[in-house]
């Protein structure tokens, strides 16, 4: 198995840090968006309608209603484990985008990636004293607990990748219609009715400088707007992904082996990235590091969905095919274009009656008229050694937060929670291709010629948890692409 070192990155992890030079936060900045992720903020209007927040659950472990709304979502996820040094806040990715869509028609007979899903996103906790449950926290460091009532603050990092096809408009996070792009998020819990789920929002810049002001609170038209500084990146490409600390903050980093362009941003408060009060909704700069220094089982984020530190995520269920007047109730906003007439499916809340494309068979699965593949090259990220980046993740489960967004599910008991969802007639899994040395996970269906091990399908996302019976895992297993 290829072992990746810093020095494969080329214009190099360490070079970046030292040609790294920034001018202090932008003054005479008007308050703005990012006060709630969600949109629900009376206080602040989101630039883009339908971000893509972080699934939040109730201090009970019920389902999170922001002012009124409920707001989870679809998330099937991969997470990892380690207990080896620094597998918490330092690691490599390495991602095949997918080769250009298939020209989706009105029909769905045939299908383009950004139908099934807005993003996909690697995450890691990070720390945040001023986000649930609120507790000093240490950065790097496995004494921080993630006890729901008195743990370490915790926001959580969603390193977000956008298909090309979205219409640039302000209902979506999108860049191009032919190119995909990146952003960093880091989404915080709080109390304050006006600033429940803020979000610190970054693209991934040529520069390392945000297209507008990233805290929350701050953000304007031009936060969500890429520029000539945006990495872009082609169908097919093969991307270097690090999530590491560093002294400047959070790194996350993308190198276009490919194209060789690269794209980076730092979580700095030099850069304008900031906490919010949890009562007060005041901002504050903030540089933000990782949270843990291993990535056991027991290091979360204490108020997520998902079981949430090290993981892989594909974002869906925000789609469906149809414009206003020949939609179903939960399907609002809609557009007419460019390329097909859509709506969002409630797009914090999802496809509630599991119709559109992301529950049919229309992942991909081989056929020319679905979409191509994404994969995870090594089949798990890697950690890094004073070598480099040389450590495999040995475990991993899979998991899926569907039920709490099912209307039978009784997401404290477990009662009527369901996978696949009751009305989908089809749910996506993951998979692994080959082995060895060419081991890599895709998600979606199984692919002739491709698909060694499929982990029983839907199947793989084992039962109902015993601490939070709306989360369903396979518990861990073994890392199959680890020798």
């Amino acid at each position: 198995m290829k072992i990746i070192s810093a020095a494969v990155l080329g214009v190099g992890f360490v070079a970046v840090l030292g040609l790294f030079t920034v001018t202090s936060a932008a003054q005479d900045r008007m308050v703005g968006g990012g006060l709630d992720c969600n949109g629900h903020s009376a206080i602040s209007v989101n630039p883009k309608e339908n971000m893509i927040c972080a699934d939040r659950r109730a201090s009970n472990g019920g389902r999170f209603w922001d002012n009124g709304y409920y707001v989870g979502h679809d998330e099937p996820s991969i997470q990892w484990f380690s207990s080896a040094a620094k597998s918490g806040n330092s690691m490599v990715w390495v991602v095949a985008l997918p080769a250009a869509d298939p020209i989706p028609t009105q029909s769905g007979s045939s299908v383009a990636n950004f139908e099934l899903y807005p993003a996909f996103w690697m995450s890691l906790a990070l720390c945040d004293p001023n986000s649930f449950p609120f507790g000093l926290c240490t950065p790097d460091s496995d004494s921080n607990s993630s006890n729901l009532l008195s743990g370490a603050g915790s926001a959580a990092l969603e390193l977000q990748f956008y298909p090309p096809g979205w219409p640039p408009y302000i209902h979506q996070i999108s860049c191009s219609t032919t190119q995909w792009c990146a952003a960093l998020n880091i989404d915080s819990a709080e109390l304050s009715l006006a600033c429940l789920e803020p979000v610190n929002f970054a693209f991934l810049q040529t520069n390392g400088i945000p297209t507008g002001p990233p805290g929350p609170g701050q953000q304007t038209v031009a936060s969500m707007t890429p520029n000539s500084n945006t990495l872009m990146m082609n169908p097919g490409d093969v991307l270097e992904v690090i999530v590491a600390d560093t002294s400047l903050g959070l790194l996350t980093y993308v190198k276009d082996v490919t194209t060789g362009g690269v794209g980076y941003m730092f979580a700095s408060a030099a850069l304008g990235f900031a906490n919010t009060n949890p009562t007060t909704c005041q901002t504050t700069p903030f540089t933000f590091h990782p949270e843990y220094n291993t990535a056991s089982a027991s290091n979360t984020v204490p108020w997520a969905a998902l079981q949430l530190n090290v993981n892989f995520s594909m974002e869906t269920g925000h789609f469906e095919l149809g414009a206003s007047g020949d939609s179903d109730a939960d399907d609002a906003p809609c557009f007419s274009g460019p390329t097909i007439a859509g709506c969002l499916a409630e797009a914090q809340s999802g496809d509630t009656d599991f119709d559109g494309p992301p529950y049919q068979v229309d992942w991909p699965d081989g056929l020319s008229n679905h979409p191509r593949p994404l994969a995870i090259v090594t089949g798990s990220p890697i950690s890094l050694t004073s070598a480099g980046f040389t450590n495999l993740y040995p475990n991993m489960q899979f998991e899926t937060d569907i039920p709490y967004t099912e209307s039978a599910c009784n997401v404290l008991t477990g009662s009527g929670c369901t996978v696949p969802p009751p009305g989908a007639a089809f749910y996506p899994f993951y998979s692994q291709g080959t082995s060895g040395s060419t081991c890599f996970f895709t998600f979606g269906n199984d692919i002739t010629g491709f698909t060694s091990n499929d982990f029983g399908k839907d199947l793989q996302y084992g039962r109902s948890n015993s601490f939070t019976p709306a989360l369903f895992t396979s518990g861990q297993i073994k890392n199959p692409c680890v020798p």
